[in-house]
């Protein structure tokens, strides 16, 4: 317990202070999960009302990330969050936009964090698959159909993915095309560069179909693409997929 409490502490984390509200390390872990699981879909939102100009919906959000940080004790971040808010009640639209990358980086970290201090917390033999998609549905629909077989890690981005694939022991990858910043394209651009496209099985996520982008896909040695809309049938077919990919590469 100490070397993972440490993790945290090494983050600048106050822990000590956060279980004075909380009070024991369940309750704690209990909420921190929480707080990792829904900060990605939580930055969905919140770029959404940034890009709609919904600076009430936006401070509204961004006072409910900061106070959850605080209890938690990411005083650090929290202060971040809270930079935004005051900013976004003065309707400083101009300044969130120019330092949205700032939020963004920030919750970044703090999943990067949580993700490898519950990693040590749960050890397991499951091998991580990592699904990339903008759509919270289609992120939680395709873990529900991973049937618990496999430890699935979400992003929501290109940047997302490609963070995670740098610290993770990727088994595949199920990417959208279509994402918010640095897309697909970036993302098979980035398996190129550093000789990963041909180790990593990747599955495409696309609801277009059409014959340019199938094309352009295909111009990357690509294990398969999962059309949408999807049903169990097709994920199983994707999961036999993968693991023939490693029958077949076995050395």
């Amino acid at each position: 317990m100490k070397n993972k409490v440490d993790l945290l502490k090494s983050y600048h984390v106050d822990v000590d202070k956060a279980l004075e509200l909380w009070g024991d390390m369940d309750s704690y872990n209990e909420s921190l999960k929480e707080f990792k699981d829904t900060l990605n879909s939580k930055l969905a939102s919140l770029e959404n009302y940034q890009n709609q100009g919904d600076l009430q919906n936006y401070s509204i959000l961004v006072h409910s990330m900061k106070s959850e940080a605080r209890y938690l004790g990411f005083m650090n971040d929290a202060e971040i969050f809270y930079d935004h808010e005051l900013k976004s009640k003065e309707g400083n639209m101009e300044y969130i936009k120019e330092n949205f990358n700032v939020v963004k980086e920030t919750v970044r970290k703090i999943v990067t964090l949580l993700n490898s201090y519950f990693s040590e917390e749960e050890p397991s033999d499951k091998k991580n698959i990592l699904i990339a998609d903008d759509s919270n549905i289609i992120l939680n629909y395709l873990e529900k159909n991973m049937n618990n077989e496999y430890k699935v890690l979400k992003a929501l981005d290109g940047s997302d993915a490609i963070h995670t694939i740098e610290n993770n022991d990727i088994y595949a990858l199920l990417l959208d095309l279509n994402m918010p910043g640095i897309d697909g394209f970036h993302v098979l651009e980035y398996l190129k560069n550093n000789n990963l496209i041909e180790k990593i099985p990747v599955v495409i996520i696309t609801g277009d179909d059409t014959e340019e982008t199938i094309k352009e896909v295909f111009t990357y040695p690509i294990l398969d693409v999962l059309n949408k809309p999807f049903n169990d049938k097709s994920i199983d077919k994707i999961l036999l997929s993968i693991k023939g990919f490693y029958e077949n590469h076995k050395i």
